[in-house]
């Protein structure tokens, strides 16, 4: 590794080692999405959970709690205010993300109307995908208790 690689990393925020790291569970088909979200991961000490059906995802809520939930619109077999309707009522203390090629205001109605937080919109972007998580994490802190964890 080079030596400028190695002083980035010790510059790098890093959850407090007692605290919990941030649980995010993104449910998407799209290898693209992974990248930037695995980048910022790293960079922030956060717990990704990739999945690609909607079935594994309400399975998986039934046992597991996940602070930021990023939801594709395009989902096999399901329309999306649906699986989103199903996210909020399995998980209701998490932040739902919608990942969608489109953003405009009647989306992001839609969205609230069906228990999600904010539309992020895809090609997935780092600084966007920090910004939206860390919005989350500003409406979700009161709840959580763990502010910082958020950052």
């Amino acid at each position: 590794m080079f030596r400028s690689g190695w002083f980035k990393k010790l510059r790098e925020p890093r959850p407090n080692p007692g605290e919990a790291p941030l649980r995010i569970l993104v449910l998407s088909k799209f290898l693209e999405d992974r990248f930037p979200l695995e980048r910022l991961a790293d960079e922030h000490g956060w717990e990704l959970r990739f999945i690609n059906s909607p079935q594994l995802g309400f399975r998986l809520l039934a046992n597991s709690v996940f602070d930021v939930i990023l939801c594709d619109c395009n989902q096999t077999g399901y329309p999306w205010r649906e699986v989103l309707d199903r996210l909020s009522a399995d998980s209701p203390r998490s932040c739902i993300l919608l990942i969608s090629a489109v953003n405009d205001d009647y989306l992001w109605g839609e969205v609230i109307r069906h228990g999600g937080y904010d539309v992020v919109t895809r090609p997935l972007r780092e600084e966007s995908l920090l910004r939206a998580i860390q919005a989350a994490g500003r409406f979700l802190a009161p709840l959580s208790g763990f502010p910082s964890r958020f950052g």
